[in-house]
């Protein structure tokens, strides 16, 4: 028979699209996989048949009146009982949560089945929920050490086995070499809800470089809202553009890119290591925990990516800094470089080998 493992994870892409990918994986090896989620987060496995999947409905207590706290927890509870039913009919022989509170419930229940929990962190911060389970869980995988505020008492059962991206990135990886210095192309990622700044600084930076005689292509992710407007203001002044909300292939956007301005999820960031895409990393200020802040500082550090803060986030700034590395191909290629010294793969090996006492 088959072993079944469940995963558990939902909300942002952050959370689920390390699942997804470990799911594939494992249902290359034929294993039994099943995805436990949310609405959010099975939207993203519409694509995939082959993949089981149940969906709950839960939330978190924190920063709500009594009312909406009192359905939380109603939800919560709920959501616990069929995480109970859920195990009682798969059986499965592992559970692997990767974050975001619809994670919690089947996680919680694992402890009552005997079942092994293994947790999985994609930031540079322990998330909540992960940080509650923590404590019962066996092994906590992480894509990075985390060097701040981690509770000492986990560290024992503590490994870092790297960002689990799609197999496709990590197998695409080609060292850029020098670019045409009159032509440039601007990748911008806005996270898996768009990024509404982008929207209003970064045309007229992409104007303003077209005007000192280069040639720019600027692919885009935008909100649904700015999407015509942009189409608009780069076909007004001949700007060749790709504007989107969002698209499953971003592999084909990101390796021609010369540079990226991106909003800094963990995965994203990760992507654009793997594939030497230098970057500009905004990170969203009201992020949980700032964990976009903390990943952001840690490429910084390593000499991978720009950082600029959103309150420094302006047309002068972005404009000063791109001309800069547009004008000094050393910048770009220093950058690419360190990248390679932080490339890594292999993630999908590590886990096995962490997980194969449990399965």
């Amino acid at each position: 028979m088959n072993k079944k493992i469940i995963f558990s994870g939902g909300g942002t892409g952050g959370h689920i699209f390390p699942a997804i990918n470990l799911m594939k994986h494992f249902f290359d090896k034929e294993y039994k996989v099943i995805l436990v989620t949310d609405n959010r987060g099975n939207n993203f496995i519409k694509n995939y048949s082959e993949f089981k999947s149940y969906i709950l409905r839960t939330g978190t207590p924190t920063n709500k009146n009594l009312f909406k706290k009192f359905f939380s927890y109603f939800l919560i509870f709920y959501s616990i009982v069929r995480s109970i039913l859920i195990l009682k009919k798969e059986k499965p022989n592992l559970i692997f949560g990767f974050g975001g509170y619809v994670s919690f419930p089947i996680s919680f229940v694992s402890r009552f089945f005997n079942l092994p929990l293994v947790i999985y962190e994609n930031n540079m911060v322990l998330g909540r929920t992960n940080k509650y389970l923590s404590s019962f869980s066996k092994k906590i995988l992480l894509a990075k050490k985390i060097t701040k505020n981690f509770p000492e008492k986990y560290k024992s059962k503590t490994y870092e086995v790297g960002s689990i991206l799609n197999k496709n990135i990590i197998n695409s990886s080609s060292f850029k070499g020098k670019n045409d210095k009159r032509k440039f192309s601007i990748l911008v990622l806005g996270g898996s809800q768009g990024a509404e700044i982008f929207g209003r600084v970064i045309p007229t930076v992409v104007k303003m470089i077209k005007d000192a005689g280069y040639e720019i292509e600027i692919n885009q992710q935008c909100t649904i809202g700015q999407k015509n407007s942009l189409i608009d203001f780069y076909k007004k002044n001949n700007i060749k553009n790709y504007v989107f909300e969002f698209d499953k292939n971003i592999l084909k956007l990101i390796l021609p890119s010369n540079i990226a301005i991106t909003r800094c999820g963990a995965s994203t960031t990760a992507e654009l290591v793997h594939t030497f895409t230098p970057f500009i990393a905004v990170p969203l200020p009201n992020s949980i925990d700032n964990h976009q802040y903390l990943n952001a500082k840690y490429y910084e550090n390593k000499g991978c990516c720009w950082l600029l803060e959103q309150n420094n986030f302006n047309t002068k700034n972005l404009f000063n800094l791109i001309m800069e590395t547009m004008k000094n191909e050393n910048k770009l290629e220093n950058i690419r470089k360190n990248m390679k010294k932080n490339y890594n793969k292999n993630v999908y090996s590590n886990i096995e080998n962490e997980i194969k006492e449990f399965i």
